[in-house]
């Protein structure tokens, strides 16, 4: 995480505070010393409102998906095959359905034993049904 000013901002503002309070007997030091530090400030403010702008508005760093991931989940077996199913359940919970409950062990254990091609078939299924095409 980045300081939202850079340090030397509140230095240049405390010097010329500094000059402001000790130049007080002598307007021709106190009031140029007064007004560079309420600038200073104020550009220091500015900058500082720059720069959470334009974090909010950096795109999220993108974690890189391997091509073979669902593959290599559908490969791996029970334990690959149970990611998948808690997977597709997590997105029907965020698109088409908030409610649906958890599965119990004895269903998941049901559909991570499918054979092969019914697995696969079970999957093509869920993602028809996600992607509104059933």
């Amino acid at each position: 995480m980045s300081a939202p000013v850079a340090w030397w901002w509140p230095a240049l503002v405390a010097l010329f505070t500094a000059l402001a309070v000790a130049g007080a007997s002598n307007p021709g030091v106190a009031v140029p010393a007064a007004a560079a530090a309420v600038m200073t400030a104020a550009l220091a403010v500015g900058v500082s409102l720059n720069r959470a702008a334009s974090a909010r508005t950096a795109p999220a760093p993108r974690r890189p998906v391997p091509r073979s991931g669902v593959r290599d989940w559908i490969a791996a077996g029970e334990l690959g095959r149970e990611d998948l199913l808690l997977l597709l359940d997590r997105l029907e919970r965020k698109s088409l359905n908030p409610t649906l409950p958890a599965r119990t062990p004895q269903e998941v254990g049901m559909i991570v034993n499918l054979p092969p091609r019914e697995f696969r078939r079970y999957v093509a299924g869920r993602l028809d049904t996600l992607e509104g095409t059933v």
